[in-house]
């Protein structure tokens, strides 16, 4: 009898060690799968929202204060849990009176994403590319009357009519928020995003015989200007919080891309390298 006593404190005492040891990776595990969760809805929403902000300069000349005004739409239902859109405002305008204590999508756009504007370049619509002077005064990219275009003329290998489709792409640092795991998830994306886009490109070029090597090659080419993590994520870089993500919309424009934006608000954003990237 004494000796099954004995058996059974060791096993206790097993167990208990086991236990010990199981615990930490039984957490990382149910943290790490919560996170990944709210980074899957992040990617989510980020992929309509820059459908929208395209959608959205396709009308308005492909300028930054058309991209940032569609952007922020899209964005929003990830700051919110209202359904009406007046209630979607006063959260809006709640998570800027906050003074960052509550994030909201305008602070999110307007801090922690960058635009690139794809196609067209800065190339096509100068006035030395396919550009014509607009009545503002601005090089645009005619969008009128298109199948009676040359479509022989080309710039950068484009000619007028692929001209005119609007590929963006918009890269955002998501906030972290669940503990243990964000400083861990956080370290894997900046090492992956402090690569140099050259390197890349200098091992997968636009001939490389694999599809999706060669559309990055060829965007990170374009883009050239694609943020490192830390000109990104800014102060969410410090306590290594923020992840990258990124999304792309391509749309036709229904009006004359601008090579300046007409909103003095944000025209020194426009194409700027820091919000926006125009190659």
């Amino acid at each position: 009898m004494p000796a099954l006593k004995i058996n059974s404190r060791a096993s206790l005492g097993q167990a208990m060690i086991e236990f010990v040891i199981i615990i930490p990776v039984l957490l990382l595990l149910i943290f790490g799968a919560i996170q990944i969760a709210f980074i899957y809805s992040a990617k989510t929403t980020l992929n309509y929202a820059t459908f929208q902000a395209a959608r959205v300069a396709a009308t308005d000349h492909a300028t930054y204060s058309a991209l940032r005004r569609g952007l922020i739409r899209g964005m929003a239902p990830l700051f919110t849990n209202s359904s009406e859109l007046g209630s979607l405002r006063d959260d809006i305008d709640a998570g800027i009176d906050s003074g960052g204590t509550r994030r909201d999508a305008v602070s999110e756009v307007d801090n922690y994403t960058r635009i690139v504007r794809i196609n067209p370049t800065s190339a096509m619509i100068d006035l030395g590319g396919f550009g014509v002077e607009s009545e503002d005064g601005i090089a645009a990219l005619p969008n009128d009357n298109l199948m009676y275009r040359p479509s022989n003329l080309t710039v950068d290998d484009v000619n007028i009519q692929d001209a005119n489709l609007l590929k963006i792409r918009v890269q955002y640092c998501y906030k972290l928020m669940v503990p243990l795991v964000n400083k861990i998830i956080g370290s894997l994306s900046e090492l992956n995003n402090r690569r140099d886009p050259g390197s890349y490109r200098e091992h997968h070029t636009v001939n490389d015989p694999r599809f999706a090597d060669a559309n990055r090659g060829e965007v990170n080419e374009a883009a050239g200007t694609t943020a490192t993590y830390e000109e990104l994520c800014g102060d969410r870089a410090d306590g290594r919080e923020g992840f990258v993500i990124f999304a792309e919309a391509i749309v036709r424009m229904q009006s004359p891309a601008y090579a300046e934006d007409t909103d003095e608000d944000f025209e020194a954003f426009m194409c700027d390298g820091d919000k926006m990237a125009c190659p």
